[in-house]
């Protein structure tokens, strides 16, 4: 069931954040078992294991955060999940920067730099998940029984 329509942006947050969390845990629990348990190679167990969670947190998003969007129509879910996985590497990205420039430019703990890089990047994915993967597209007369749509 997708969270009520009437929850703030804020909230809406917190569900992709919580979302988040739960990937954290398929891809370490996971990741643990694959390698540590089955005894697979490392790089092929954390791209196993960052895959399966992030496919994790593209379905909960889907149904739970962003469950009450009419998305745009040329949007359905293969597309949706192709662009959550560019917003999630671009995240990625942003996140290596910034833990390597405030760990070597800035002298801070990595384990802090990092902490920090993360709550940064969760921001950068949630608006760029808000703003495309999931984009709200037009309110159709066929939805709303009008040529045009209603006033917010």
């Amino acid at each position: 069931m997708p969270a009520p329509q009437t929850f703030s942006t804020w909230k809406r947050y917190l569900l992709f954040c919580g979302v988040g969390a739960s990937g954290l845990l398929v891809d370490m629990g996971l990741f643990h078992l694959l390698h540590t348990r089955a005894g697979w190679p490392l790089e092929v167990s954390k791209l196993l294991s960052a895959e399966t969670a992030l496919l994790n947190n593209f379905l909960w998003n889907d149904r739970w955060t962003f469950g009450h969007r009419r998305v745009e129509p040329q949007a359905p879910w293969p597309r949706r999940l192709l662009r959550f996985h560019v917003i999630c590497v671009s995240g990625i990205l942003l996140t290596l920067t910034l833990l390597w420039m405030m760990h070597h430019w800035a002298g801070v703990h990595a384990e802090i730099a990092n902490g920090v890089a993360i709550v940064t990047v969760s921001g950068w994915n949630f608006g760029w998940s808000r703003r495309w993967g999931w984009a709200a597209g037009p309110i159709s007369a066929s939805t709303t029984g009008h040529d045009r749509p209603s006033p917010p």
